[in-house]
């Protein structure tokens, strides 16, 4: 449970400062887009680390229940495939990117991205 808390208070973490970040700077998203859509250093380093992030999270929080706790391994898969997609075909995952990431479309998922990580936050905190 320990594991589940502190990844619960990682994750909420990082998408609540993140996500604020973005809310006031959105052409913030448009630029990493447009970056990814040159392979580059970046790109390759980008998926290297959200494999090795995903992975970790997989191998040490495997917990598939109807939760929180589920969420929490929910974003380790979710990390693990999106790090796969970034090296196997960049192309097809930055084409999803930039149609879910559209106009109106960008900041309802950002509130939806911001919400769940203070649903995670809240429950790592044990608020």
């Amino acid at each position: 449970m320990e594991l589940s808390l502190f990844l619960a208070q990682l994750f909420g973490l990082s998408m609540i400062i993140f996500v604020t970040i973005v809310l006031f700077r959105p052409n913030i998203i448009d630029s990493m887009i447009k970056d990814l859509k040159n392979p580059s250093l970046a790109v390759v380093m980008t998926s290297f680390v959200t494999v090795i992030a995903g992975l970790a999270v997989v191998l040490s929080h495997n917990i598939w229940e109807f939760s929180w706790v589920g969420l929490v391994t929910l974003f380790g898969w979710a990390a693990l495939i999106k790090g796969i997609l970034f090296i196997a075909c960049p192309d097809t995952l930055i084409g999803a990117s930039d149609k879910v990431l559209q106009g109106s479309k960008r900041k309802g998922m950002l509130i939806i991205a911001l919400l769940a990580g203070c649903y995670l936050a809240y429950k790592g905190f044990g608020y």
